[in-house]
């Protein structure tokens, strides 16, 4: 075997081994982005679920809070009705802290077509020439 084909070999086990660590890291930093998204799923449905108790707990003081209207000789319904508010007042604000905690996650289709997309674009600007016209001048266009 000739010098020159040795080397050719040789740089072509470089490539394959320069894209299998390429393949690896990409994985792993696909796998942490995941993670991520799947900690804050995690976070938001402890929220949300803080807030369904909530609410639970908020129909329950209504319907005390119905009755004890109805027997207005008790004297009650008025701290019935504070506490009832106060707790509709939380329920109110968990279910927005969960709203916005839910619309923060990142879904794992997006994630991998942005983890593609970030190594779509680094390989063209590796391997790519540069464009002198830049993006979007094409002739005829």
């Amino acid at each position: 075997m000739s010098e020159e084909r040795r080397a050719w070999l040789g740089m072509i086990r470089d490539v394959g081994a320069a894209f299998g660590d390429l393949a690896r890291a990409e994985l792993a930093a696909i796998a942490d982005d995941l993670g991520r998204s799947g900690r804050a799923l995690v976070k938001a449905l402890i929220v949300a679920a803080v807030a369904a108790a909530c609410a639970f707990w908020t129909l329950g003081l209504a319907i005390y809070f119905a009755v004890e209207l109805l027997a207005r000789w008790l004297p009650r319904w008025g701290a019935v009705g504070i506490v009832w508010t106060v707790s509709l007042v939380a329920t109110v604000v968990l279910l927005l802290v969960v709203k916005g905690r839910l619309a923060a996650i990142e879904p794992p289709a997006a994630t991998v077509r942005r983890r593609l997309d970030d190594s779509r674009r680094w390989w063209r600007s590796r391997i790519a020439p540069p464009d002198d016209d830049g993006p979007g001048d094409e002739e005829g266009a």
